[in-house]
């Protein structure tokens, strides 16, 4: 028989003992030795400083001892000896079995040992690091261990190491339910199959404080969702002095994300048909953080299915109107799909499905405003994006009707200008642009004429118009509400004649379905306009001979598209996003 040993290895020898009855019967005190010699400098001889362990406590069923192979034996083969004693003199000094080398009241019996190299070890991590520490929670990483197979860690209140931890097979692990302003040491260990390295433990860290005075952000909803992008609105938090947020496939929160003052963001070049988890979380001050609140969404399928054009909204009366769109011929277009209700948001999920090209509200409140939301329908799954218009219905008697046709124009980076008509009885407007679409809470802007120019915006952020009649101190209509993005950057003409103030803007942006071209300054018999996709592919070339020129886009897929607008005095360009 032969067996293999790895120098510094530890072993389990297990044996029964089946002692005779004559002529040596079994001691009445004590119990049978046994010991394990390996002739490890291999010279025939067995000493006793080569007895690798034993046991003075053999029992009549099966009994276990340990042996250890020195470290520092050479590798070769060796002869190892097993020796039992059941001879009742062996049972003195303690049972340490003086005798058993030279015992002849036993057995022996001889095996071949192969001695091999020291058995490898699993390396432990390194790098260890803690990051993202909250009131109640922290984030580990470390660097990877060559041969690992996985990780075991735990977060403690003592630099001691634990017994065992909690398995991961990623070099990064988020630790939770820890308790405000306490320290915690970090505990890493390596898995390499059956053996486990030993513990790295992180120098001490501390939880911050309670976040009862920074409270978690709540009502983290999402709106505007494409194959594209979508944008994050949430509820604002006492005490606040800003907010961080991410969007990420994963629904395990981030170390940090991107920090803004605003109660919304838009997050881009997202993927369609993916879900995604959407992040936030307070910031109270430079290094106190609330827990993360998550949301998850999933981006639309990309869609070839072509966008509804001429929305409107007649026949408006206190509790009625009719919605009208121009039915769709082409594009496999097999219906549509509606929604009345009174969110500026595209509606999450179905709506009505109609083959028609109208439907006829009932029931509405007075003095209200509704969004009519509309989109192609080309089969399963395949849907346009929605197209939506606001409308508002009239106002019960004596009451303050809102205002009607209300659009955002001359957009740039940081301004635009309102417009809208006041009903009949209004002695003034009041507006109020900001990026929640809710309806504001404040008075708003007083205005005594149908338009209000609004500056200091920031350049690519969807931002909320609304506007509202007031036909006395006390009798206001309903908010009515749109939205509008600013522009990338602010268009400065590349030149200028020196006359007349010049400029070139494109709205909405993002587009729909119809693009109007905006021209302030003298145009020139040569004008034209370029738009291009974001390759620089020319998709169409328009001669401009007019102030306001408007391009059908509804065929074009979503994406970036560039304008550019040259007559030989001006070169402008202009980015649009197409939805």
């Amino acid at each position: 028989m032969s067996v293999t040993l790895n120098a510094g290895g530890t072993y389990t020898v297990s044996a029964s003992n089946n002692p005779p009855t004559t002529p040596f019967p079994f001691p009445p005190t004590g119990v049978p030795c046994m010991g394990v010699w390996i002739d490890l400098n291999n010279n025939n001889s067995f000493e006793a400083s080569e007895l690798l362990g034993g046991s003075s406590s053999m029992t009549t069923s099966l009994s276990t001892f340990s042996i250890t192979v020195p470290s520092t034996a050479t590798a070769g083969t060796r002869r190892m000896r097993v020796v039992a004693s059941s001879d009742p003199a062996d049972y003195t000094a303690l049972n340490t079995c003086p005798n058993l080398l030279m015992d002849i009241m036993g057995e022996v019996h001889d095996y071949t040992a192969v001695i091999a190299a020291a058995a490898p070890t699993c390396p432990p991590v390194t790098g260890l690091s803690v990051s993202a520490i909250t009131s109640g929670s922290a984030t580990l990483t470390w660097t990877a261990a060559t041969g690992a197979t996985g990780y075991e860690f735990a977060v403690t209140t003592s630099s001691t190491p634990p017994a065992s931890g909690t398995y991961t097979a990623t070099t990064t692990a988020n630790a939770t339910g820890l308790s405000p302003s306490t320290t915690y040491y970090a505990h890493v260990r390596t898995q390499c199959g059956t053996p486990y390295s030993t513990w790295v433990t992180s120098a001490s860290f501390t939880t911050l404080p309670s976040t009862s005075t920074c409270a978690a952000v709540t009502g983290v909803t999402m709106s505007g969702i494409t194959a594209g992008s979508a944008t994050l609105n949430w509820a604002a938090v006492t005490g606040a002095i800003g907010y961080e947020w991410a969007v990420n496939t994963s629904a395990t929160p981030p170390a940090s994300g991107t920090l803004t003052t605003l109660l919304t963001a838009t997050a881009s070049g997202l993927t369609a048909s993916t879900v995604y988890y959407a992040h936030v979380r307070t910031k109270c001050s430079a290094t106190s953080f609330a827990a993360w609140t998550t949301n998850t969404f999933t981006t639309t399928a990309a869609s070839t299915c072509p966008a509804i054009t001429g929305l409107t909204a007649t026949a408006i009366t206190s509790v009625s109107a009719t919605v009208s769109w121009t039915a769709v011929t082409s594009g496999g277009s097999l219906g549509y799909q509606y929604v009345i209700n009174n969110t500026v948001t595209d509606p999450v999920g179905s709506g009505t499905n109609t083959t028609a090209t109208s439907t006829s509200p009932t029931g509405l409140t007075p003095g209200t405003t509704y969004y009519a939301h509309v989109r192609d329908s080309c089969g399963v799954g395949n849907f346009s994006p929605w197209s939506t218009i606001p409308f508002t219905t009239l106002a019960a008697a004596g009451g303050c009707n809102a205002v009607t046709g209300l659009t955002a124009t001359g957009i740039t980076a940081s301004s635009a200008t309102l417009n809208w008509t006041m009903a009949t009885g209004a002695v003034a407007a009041k507006w109020v642009v900001d990026n929640t679409p809710a309806d504001p809470t404040i008075s708003g802007t007083l205005s005594t004429t149908s338009t209000a120019a609004v500056s200091g915006l920031t350049g690519s952020t969807t931002y909320y118009a609304h506007v509202r009649d007031t036909c006395g101190p006390t009798s206001l209509s309903a908010w009515v509400t749109i939205p509008f993005t600013t522009l990338a950057t602010v268009n400065i003409p590349n030149i200028s004649n020196g006359t007349a103030p010049f400029s070139v803007a494109a709205y909405p942006n993002p587009v729909n379905h119809e693009l109007t071209l905006q021209v302030s300054g003298i145009i020139s018999s040569t004008a034209t306009m370029v738009l291009t996709d974001i390759t620089g592919k020319t998709i169409r070339t328009m001669h401009i001979d007019a102030y306001s020129t408007t391009i059908d886009v509804s065929a074009l897929p979503q994406g970036i598209y560039i304008i550019r607008y040259s007559d030989g005095g001006h070169v402008q360009t202009l980015k649009v996003s197409k939805q």
